[in-house]
């Protein structure tokens, strides 16, 4: 029998969001469980966001100037609540994405601080995938030299033990971009995703508690992702695991070492990201 998060660890759950958490959190539960406006969610992020369109302290960059890899964060979010290209923030967004293209080297650069050489599939794919989401603000030209740029990544796409811990956030970036591009790409890099997949997730149930990996859910939060059946019995496991290690104050453990401050963070996102999984997979019980 499946395990399910009970009503009342799922109210401890809550009760540390609401006491801890972020208010970007708070918001993006309410909206998830207790009908919330996305408007709320939306207006928070503003709150987020620079003169120049980019995002910042959203956990991934840097906490205090704009950049890609927060961008991207938001995005997320935006198209979570499916936010559309009638709100500023979506179109502030869209064109700091475009503004912070690197022609040159054919990529975006991840940090303030970090000058890539070249396309990097994380965040560069998942920044591609949001332009065709919101591709009434794209010029054609624009989404066709990125598209090309990132097939030409694809001859590159690889996989191995050893790296796997640094591939999988690539490959997340990928699944990102492939269920919002058109075809014939989308087939494309299902197809790459799919043959790799039971490489790119950590199988070792031991490790999903004690190790930074890929735990199998990140790849299929629904039951509609496109690599959920593949991976059906990882999946489950994996959000089982998340039920029997919640924290005794009610948040989802995290399996990497931050400092103080990014714990705080992290535990807010990790928490929210998790229970979302849980409700996608039915296995909160709300009564």
């Amino acid at each position: 029998m499946i395990q399910k998060l009970t009503h009342e660890n799922f109210q401890k759950a809550r009760s540390y969001l609401m006491t801890y958490g972020r208010d970007l959190e708070q918001e993006l539960f309410r909206f998830h469980f207790e009908n919330g406006d996305p408007v709320k969610v939306i207006s928070i992020l503003k709150q987020y966001q620079g003169e120049n369109g980019g995002f910042k302290n959203m956990g991934e960059g840097h906490s205090a100037i704009p950049n890609s890899m927060d961008t991207s964060m938001a995005f997320q979010y935006l198209s979570e609540v499916a936010a559309t290209t009638k709100e500023d923030v979506v179109q502030k967004g869209i064109k700091y994405i475009i503004d912070t293209y690197d022609s040159e080297r054919e990529c975006w650069h991840a940090r303030p601080d970090q000058q890539s050489s070249g396309w990097s599939d994380n965040p560069c794919a998942e920044l591609a995938g949001f332009l065709y989401e919101f591709r009434e603000l794209v010029p054609q030209y624009f989404i066709k030299d990125v598209t090309d740029t990132a097939q030409a990544s694809m001859s590159t796409i690889h996989t191995s033990k050893e790296e796997r811990q640094f591939y999988f956030l690539e490959a997340l970036s990928l699944l990102r971009l492939a269920i919002r591009i058109d075809e014939p790409f989308k087939s494309i890099i299902l197809a790459q995703l799919n043959k790799d997949i039971l490489e790119i997730i950590e199988t070792d149930s031991s490790k999903w508690t004690t190790t930074y990996c890929a735990k199998p859910f990140f790849f299929a939060n629904s039951p509609e992702s496109p690599l959920f059946l593949p991976i059906k019995e990882y999946v489950i496991r994996s959000l089982e695991n998340e039920i029997n290690s919640q924290a005794e104050d009610g948040h989802f453990i995290l399996n990497w070492n931050a400092d103080e401050e990014g714990a705080i963070l992290w535990k807010s996102i990790w928490t929210m990201d998790v229970l979302k999984a849980l409700k996608n997979h039915e296995l909160i019980d709300f009564q």
